[in-house]
């Protein structure tokens, strides 16, 4: 069984020949999968953080999400990020087929990819999306080295990603290993934990998380830190979704770089 379930029916529309028509996505990271399966004209809801549905109706953060213009909007299906935010109370006041959809690795996302498909009838396309990300990364090489990579989700608080995660995973499967080590998905860490870490690569995200954070290397406290700093959009590499494959090709070119340059 997959550590973390990627998608758990909440309940269930039982009839045969089910396919949504409606849909309300409260867990961003799906909106990617929903438009790469050609199905964006079924969104009539999102998160106010998610670009690319300018016919659908904001329905507050995938954090606090609004149970009321939700149900004004009649959906036949929910797409959300866990039980966390969208509670049993919350689903029972709605009264429509909710799924989770919240990977930690790249298998999760075309686990994810397929489920969502099926709903929308679109199984066929699913099923061949889910084909060709995996032949995007087939032919990696591993790099040189095995990098040691931190990831800076935010610098106040001083915030990590940990290896049950998108990041994490991302970053494994590139050929690099995070330091510190950590189970979690993201853990509150500081300056001292990182020196002592010692790692090669620093990789800084900006983003709703992280705004305007100093560059790292700018940092006076990071002077004596020798390590190649990486800027990337948070959106691209905390959201699990097709774009994480390709984050896997540009971490891959970063660490081999850094492995030649040694």
């Amino acid at each position: 069984m997959l550590k973390f379930l990627v998608v758990f029916t909440i309940s269930v529309l039982s009839f045969s020949g089910f396919s949504a028509e409606r849909i309300v996505i409260l867990s961003p990271g799906a909106g990617d999968i929903v438009e790469r399966l050609g199905a964006e004209q079924k969104v009539v809801g999102v998160t106010k953080s998610l670009e690319g549905f300018d016919k659908a109706v904001r329905v507050g953060s995938h954090i606090k999400p609004n149970v009321e213009i939700i149900r004004s909007l009649n959906p036949d299906l929910l797409i959300v990020s866990g039980g966390k935010y969208f509670t049993d109370e919350m689903r029972s006041a709605v009264g429509v087929k909710a799924i989770v959809y919240d990977p930690r690795s790249l298998d999760e996302v075309l686990e994810g990819l397929k489920t969502i498909g099926k709903e929308l009838s679109k199984a066929d396309v699913a099923d061949s999306l889910a084909k060709s990300l995996k032949n995007e990364i087939s032919g990696l090489k591993n790099p040189a080295c095995s990098p040691r990579v931190f990831y800076e989700v935010s610098q106040m608080p001083l915030m990590a990603a940990g290896n049950d995660s998108i990041i994490g995973d991302s970053i494994k499967r590139a050929g690099g290993y995070l330091v510190p080590a950590s189970d979690k998905k993201l853990y509150k860490t500081n300056i001292e934990t990182v020196l002592t870490s010692k790692p090669d690569i620093y990789i800084w995200q900006t983003g709703a998380m992280n705004r305007n954070p100093v560059p790292p290397k700018d940092r006076g406290e990071y002077q004596s830190l020798k390590a190649v700093y990486v800027h990337v959009d948070e959106y691209d590499f905390s959201r699990a979704n097709t774009q994480s494959f390709k984050n896997v090709i540009f971490l891959n070119r970063a660490f081999s770089d850094y492995c030649k340059s040694r």
